[in-house]
């Protein structure tokens, strides 16, 4: 009987285990699919940029003349922080001094209000790291704005295999009256540079760049 038939040559592929092994394959790839759907964050984006500007506009201006010696010295704060940020002690003994009282930090990682909590976001990355170098490469200025392009290269046990990690980016910074960091936001790839480097997340971030290209 035909019916018998097509059972009789179905039933083993049905059953035969690299079958079982595809279908459970194909299952687990789109379980992870609807996980991945489910849990994608809303988009927020349009409020990140309303925000930006608002912190801007907080700031107000400095009230330096280019090149003057307030300009200089504020800048040379800022500059000499950056290259201190991988020491707990140096962070704990200048950031008051660089810092304003209700100075804004975006680093692209997280966002902090206060040299108090910028303090302590700092001391914490500091105690995570086993080595960190910053250069500045150059300075540039548009009204109040200054931008201030560097490299680091650091180095933290659950990254990368505790090996260093190379990057580049640039930090726009203004200035109070009394020279100190009111705003501070950093522009520099997080997704390469830092979470590329993590278990698990680094691998899925290559995966996602393979497509892509």
């Amino acid at each position: 009987m035909p019916d018998e038939n097509l059972t009789h040559i179905m039933l083993p592929i049905f059953t035969h285990p690299l079958t079982t092994f595809l279908v459970g394959v194909l299952l687990a790839l789109a379980v992870i699919a609807w996980l991945l759907g489910a849990s994608t964050p809303p988009n927020h984006s349009a409020e990140f940029i309303s925000s930006y500007h608002q912190e801007i506009e907080k700031t107000g201006s400095s009230g330096f003349v280019a090149g003057s010696a307030g300009e200089v010295a504020a800048l040379h704060r800022f500059e000499e922080f950056l290259k201190g940020i991988g020491h707990a002690k140096f962070i704990r003994e200048n950031t008051t001094k660089v810092y304003a009282a209700d100075a804004f930090l975006d680093d692209t990682l997280v966002v902090h209000h206060g040299a108090a909590a910028i303090e302590d976001y700092f001391v914490k990355t500091a105690g995570n790291m086993t080595s960190c170098e910053v250069s500045i490469d150059d300075v540039s200025k548009s009204g109040e704005n200054y931008y201030v392009r560097w490299t680091m290269i650091f180095a933290a046990s659950a990254m990368s295999g505790g090996r260093p990690v190379h990057s580049v980016g640039i930090s726009q910074v203004r200035f109070d009256r009394e020279g100190k960091v009111a705003f501070h936001q950093d522009f520099w790839d997080s997704g390469k540079n830092f979470y590329a480097h993590l278990p698990i997340a680094g691998g899925v971030i290559g995966f996602i760049r393979k497509r892509l290209e």
